[in-house]
């Protein structure tokens, strides 16, 4: 039987050969049918991890407001406003004497958009006197919220979403003109552009031009990572053609436009013309003129090569370049051609301003979202925050730390940095809280130094020293056998340890005062008293009259505590002192005033939540012993002790602690210094933190908190009386017999027993008698 014959050896190489190829076939279909399915399901949505922006108080003009043209113009610059003759834009302002005209922008409120317009607004000194828009009257206006940060994901994309409307013109054009001249022809690839480019570069002896289509570009952007390889260029090729064949060009012109890389802001990287607009010149995409989107568009070729601050001679040459092919292109003429390359490059200052995104208020306000929101949702869902801060109350904090702290490590030695390896080499350090007086709301943060790292304000508890008198002394207050004249023994006092240690503590000058009146006690800070007085009403009910007062506080029983033995944040002393600036109501520190969605559908809103905390009656004596502190006692340093302010000054122990706490009628402030390695600083309360404090204030225009006008003491209706006493001992007086500087006005229980100054009358008028009868007894007969 004849054998069957065996396939050849070239033979079964060919069948091998067949059947990789076929599987090589297989699987690059599949792994086009991959990438088809997966470029389209992502695509189509083109849902970017949107960050949620977060914008501050917008600034509310109404006729009367204490506001000089100068202070406005400065809100429109940060705004990003500008300066022209002509207001046929929205983003521009002009002056007329007295008058401000200003094109406002259209923007989207809480409460709904609201259209452009123009306005008008006439001054007298700082005085805001008239206000109309679009030749109408108003009562109030509101410019546009600044755009203070915004809360992007772990790998740092940032990006403000654009819809077609909102793109210029001369930016797509230049787009395709300056980086894909086949954009409109080709599939995703484009061999001439290519060789165009290698020519163009060679010739140049730069690179000049891409051969990468804006397509290319956009799948390396939003599909691929940076690797450099063949199989990532091979899959840019393949998902480039797909994205081609699905959609149309428009489409991909927007998504590019809002996904390219444009620069690196810190850890935040700019993504996108629309955040570019505004991180390069602080203003709109639809308001850049020529020269600034040429500028742009010269940063595409290289974010870091191209920086403007960093290289602007080499960005303002190519910048120019894109101006000739501009004009050349035919997108604009000779005469804008010579007029845009005239211009600087118009940045939105000399190094771009990181402190602008409030890094600890950010803090805080993400703190407070915590709850409601995922990380997640704040990073890519595109949530409009809108938020309490206001920004010209940061810089005023700002400046008067910057300054204060500056002048302090000249004149106090302890206040420099340590040695460079120590652990502390950077000098004091700083955390501020300004709040709304009467709501809470946040108005600004300061979280140290420089604005931005370690939040001190939020995380760093300290010993707050004598800052926590006011609630031992609220606290006996509320009793109905306590008042501001109530007499306290400032004598030594020693209590037994549980460790058998002896606790003797002392006055600050080491002295003891006898018989004490409660207002001096407090106004003076004499610990003696205050350890007194506290024995007296009782460790435990102050312990818990803070956690009443301070939500989430938990302070331990110890009599250290009297003196300020425990330590709190910034915030914390906010919330404490809050209860007595707003007249004896407890309104947590808020940062948030409501969410949006990204259709600008409230989702969320943040209404005032107050609770009355306090007797309106014992609050109002504790103010006022607070006002005397400013005027009699370790406030009175302070320039402005005889406004109408009210506040109280903290030491720590060994001096490492510097506190001050104050506040008027609308505003209060709070501040610490010390070192982060807990060295002292030499500084009190007043030689320190006051004088932040004392900067700041100055800077705001004082509104003095309101002096009771109840009189009569006989008026049995009446809580409270006003009485004259001699701020030493307590005793009634009058003026015949006590100088203005040893005498105060305080509110006191209709009712209350006191003590009269020995030989003075009961009243002025009877002093007045009493003095006319001895002048008859000593005139000549």
């Amino acid at each position: 039987m004849a054998r069957k014959k065996q396939p050849s050896l070239w033979w079964r190489f060919f069948k091998l050969l067949s059947v990789l190829a076929l599987f090589i076939c297989v699987l690059a279909a599949g792994n086009l049918f991959y990438l088809d399915r997966t470029i389209t399901k992502t695509f189509e949505g083109r849902r970017w991890s949107v960050p949620a922006q977060v914008y501050a108080q917008p600034l509310e003009l109404f006729t009367g407001i204490e506001l000089s043209q100068e202070e406005l113009v400065r809100e429109l610059n940060r705004l990003g406003y500008q300066s022209k003759q002509t207001l046929d834009v929205p983003g521009t302002y002009k002056r007329s004497g007295n008058r401000l005209l200003a094109h406002l922008r259209g923007f989207e409120f809480v409460d709904g958009y609201r259209e452009s317009l123009q306005l008008s607004a006439s001054f007298a000194g700082n005085t805001l006197t008239a206000l109309s828009t679009n030749d109408t009257p108003e009562v109030i206006v509101q410019l546009e919220p600044t755009a203070i940060g915004s809360f992007f994901p772990s790998h740092g994309a940032d990006r403000v979403i654009l819809p077609p409307e909102q793109i210029p013109q001369l930016l797509r054009d230049g787009l395709k003109l300056v980086e894909d001249r086949n954009f409109d022809h080709h599939h995703g690839f484009d061999l001439r552009g290519i060789l165009r480019a290698l020519i163009v570069n060679i010739r140049a002896g730069e690179t000049q031009q891409g051969g990468s289509t804006l397509t290319q570009q956009l799948v390396k952007s939003y599909f691929l990572d940076n690797r450099r390889t063949y199989t990532r260029k091979l899959r840019e090729l393949a998902m480039a053609i797909i994205l081609e064949a699905r959609f149309e060009k428009n489409d991909l012109l927007d998504a590019y436009i809002n996904e390219i890389y444009l620069g690196q802001d810190g850890q935040r990287a700019i993504h996108g013309f629309g955040l570019g607009s505004q991180f390069y010149f602080n203003k709109p995409l639809t308001e850049l003129d020529t020269h600034e989107i040429a500028l742009l568009l010269t940063v595409i070729r290289g974010p870091s090569y191209y920086n403007p601050w960093r290289a602007p001679e080499r960005v303002r040459e190519r910048r120019d370049r894109i101006i000739s092919t501009l004009q050349e292109g035919g997108l604009i003429d000779a005469a804008v051609a010579t007029r845009a390359k005239r211009q600087s490059l118009a940045l939105a200052g000399k190094v771009r301003p990181r402190s602008a995104y409030y890094p600890a208020f950010m803090d805080l306000v993400r703190r407070q979202l915590k709850s409601s929101y995922p990380a997640k949702s704040l990073a890519t869902e595109g949530l409009r925050i809108f938020t309490t801060l206001k920004p010209h109350i940061q810089e005023r904090i700002q400046t008067s730390a910057t300054q204060t702290l500056a002048q302090l490590e000249v004149t106090t030695p302890l206040t420099r940095p340590a040695a460079p390896d120590a652990k502390d080499s950077v000098g004091l350090q700083i955390a501020a809280l300004v709040t709304q007086s009467q709501t809470g709301d946040v108005l600004a943060l300061l979280g140290g130094r420089s604005g931005g790292g370690y939040n001190r304000a939020l995380k760093a508890s300290r010993p707050i020293g004598s800052l926590i008198k006011p609630a031992v002394y609220l606290t006996a207050l509320e009793r109905p056998d306590y008042h501001l004249a109530t007499p306290i023994q400032d004598s030594q006092v020693s209590l037994p340890q549980p460790n058998g240690e002896t606790w003797t503590p002392s006055n600050f000058d080491n002295k003891e005062n006898g018989e004490v009146p409660l207002v001096r006690a407090l106004a003076d800070s004499l610990n003696l008293a205050t350890v007194q007085l506290g024995l007296q009403v009782g460790v435990e009910e102050i312990a818990q009259r803070l956690r009443d007062l301070v939500y989430e506080f938990k302070p331990n029983p110890y009599p250290s505590l009297l003196l300020g033995g425990i330590s709190m944040n910034v915030l914390q002393v906010g919330e404490l002192y809050g209860n007595f600036a707003s007249g004896g109501f407890h309104t947590a520190p808020n940062a948030v005033i409501a969410v949006l969605d990204e259709s600008n559908t409230p989702i969320s809103r943040y209404p005032l939540k107050t609770a009355q905390s306090i007797d309106s009656e014992a609050n109002e004596q504790l103010v006022e012993a607070m006002r005397v502190a400013m005027l009699r006692g370790t406030g009175r340093q302070s320039r402005l002790s005889g406004r109408g302010v009210a506040g109280k000054t903290g030491t720590s122990n060994d001096f490492r602690d510097s506190w001050f706490a104050g506040f008027d009628a609308s505003t209060l402030a709070v501040v610490w210094i010390g070192h982060d390695d807990n060295r002292p600083t030499g500084l009190t309360g007043s030689s320190g933190a006051m004088r932040v404090w004392d900067g700041f204030m100055k800077a705001s225009r004082v509104t003095p908190l309101s002096v009771p006008l109840r009189t009569d003491p006989a008026d049995s209706a009446a809580g409270l009386a006003i009485r004259e006493l001699e701020y030493l001992t307590g005793f009634v007086t009058n003026p015949t017999c006590t100088p203005d500087y040893l005498r105060v006005s305080l509110p006191l229980p209709v009712g209350a027993t006191l003590q009269q100054k020995p030989g003075c009358p009961e009243s002025r008028r009877e002093g007045q008698r009493l003095g006319e009868r001895l002048k008859r007894w000593f005139r000549p007969q």
